[in-house]
């Protein structure tokens, strides 16, 4: 099969045709990239499996507990926030494959009362589907429909094996905590 050339100008004796490279995912056009944000059940991502092949990629890449233990969420404590409201997961989609998710949890804060808090319990997009805006829009998103809901505040731990402390200054939210562990 033969290529084909893309010539820029005339070819002369040091100039060499450019080949046109077939698209593919990682050389797509940013803005081509469109991904659907919205708010889902967590029984109706459970019931048709979608949500677990990708849990499992989350944690592989980012538990710094990877080597000590397995995922073992407690689901019903999520599945009975999500059906008392105080859950929202927020969802990438491309296409119809779900592609990330932010699951939060919204609450008075532990030590402000009056204050209704989301507390972001974790967060993640495909490395497939981490071009352009794709993060900055499943956050803002979510954060959009916190406000909806009455939040006041949002509340997001990153672990070191990620790299988002980037994305959320861009966002204007501010380190607050440090959170440290201890396997005993």
């Amino acid at each position: 099969m033969q290529v084909p050339v893309r010539r820029l100008r005339p070819q002369s004796s040091k100039m060499r045709p450019v080949p046109v490279l077939p698209p593919t995912r990682e050389r797509l056009d940013r803005e081509q990239l469109e991904l659907t944000y919205q708010r889902e059940r967590l029984e109706k991502l459970l019931v048709n499996g979608e949500l677990l092949p990708l849990l499992k990629d989350h944690f592989n890449e980012t538990d710094p507990d990877r080597n000590h233990t397995s995922v073992d969420v407690n689901w019903d404590y999520y599945l009975g926030a999500d059906r008392s409201g105080s859950l929202v997961v927020y969802t990438a989609r491309d296409g119809a494959a779900l592609v990330g998710y932010v699951f939060t949890i919204i609450g008075p804060h532990h030590h402000k009362q009056g204050v209704l808090t989301g507390f972001i319990t974790m967060y993640w997009l495909h490395p497939v589907n981490r071009l352009g805006l794709a993060g900055y829009k499943l956050l803002r998103g979510n954060e959009a429909l916190l406000k909806e809901l009455g939040v006041q505040k949002i509340l997001a731990s990153q672990m070191l094996t990620q790299k988002t402390d980037v994305l959320f200054k861009r966002m204007r939210y501010v380190a607050e905590e440090v959170l440290y562990g201890k396997w005993l």
